[in-house]
């Protein structure tokens, strides 16, 4: 029975640069440094989700809070400096003959260009 081995050759990290002698096939010096790579790339989209889910957040809140004031129909500029992005929404439909609607979450909303208007609450089924 034949033995396989792998050819050594040298490499370099990819996170901290060392260089060193291994597998032809490593990237990595360490399960450390293994680890640290893939933080890092990963850090930019855990950072963007969290800005969106933050921003949905906020949106829900302030539609909720205005729902609770009585205000089914708010001026968009209104909203915005309480901090609503309207470009966040978590569902929208198109409709043929009539506004449009926006979801964000359980709340639904139309928009125009200045107004939000007919904020509700989807019934639980």
């Amino acid at each position: 029975m034949s033995e396989y081995k792998k050819e050594m050759k040298p490499y370099r990290c990819l996170n901290c640069g060392r260089e060193g002698v291994g597998r032809s096939d490593r990237k990595f010096c360490s399960v450390e440094c293994k680890n640290a790579w893939h933080n890092t790339m990963g850090r930019s989209s855990r950072l963007c989700r969290s800005r969106i889910i933050t921003a949905l957040g906020r949106n829900y809140e302030i539609l909720r809070e205005s729902m609770e004031r009585g205000e089914l129909s708010v001026d968009l500029m209104t909203l915005e400096d309480r901090g609503f992005r309207p470009c966040y929404v978590t569902g929208y439909n198109p409709v043929r003959y009539g506004p449009d609607t926006f979801r964000c979450f359980d709340i639904t909303y139309c928009r125009s260009a200045s107004r939000v208007y007919r904020i509700r609450k989807e019934k639980e089924d």
